[in-house]
């Protein structure tokens, strides 16, 4: 359905989602954190958005109702939040309600891997015409 309205025109994504964790330590690369999160249980994410520069993207689903989603970029950023499933309220998730940064969880996880920030953040990364503000 997402696609379908993407293709109409009813809706748009071109940003990066919210709740930048840090940078991927130097000397790291998508292929230490796809190892990290896949021995944590994570999996890819293939129905996910596909945020502008993203290099990885997977998500661990906790239960039936809940998903810790982790994003990796070109430039090193580390992004990731707790939020519905798609299966379970495709419209909640699709809306990004109760999309929360999941730091209990997610902090500890990503620690020996991300030059972390002081907390989680809210940080979106808007792109237009091919500039990044």
């Amino acid at each position: 359905m997402r696609d379908a309205w993407v293709a109409m025109g009813l809706i748009s994504h071109d940003i990066r989602q919210p709740y930048l964790y840090g940078q991927l330590k130097p000397g790291l690369t998508h292929l230490n954190l796809r190892r990290h999160l896949t021995a944590a249980g994570f999996k890819n994410d293939y129905v996910a958005w596909v945020d502008p520069d993203e290099v990885l993207n997977m998500r661990q689903v906790v239960d039936v109702i809940y998903q810790y989603h982790v994003r990796l970029f070109i430039d090193g950023e580390v992004r990731a939040h707790r939020e519905f499933t798609a299966e379970s309220h495709p419209f909640k998730h699709l809306y990004d309600v109760g999309l929360s940064d999941g730091a209990d969880y997610l902090k500890p996880l990503l620690a020996e891997l991300v030059i972390e920030l002081p907390e989680p953040k809210i940080s979106l990364r808007i792109t237009t015409q091919g500039e990044t503000s």
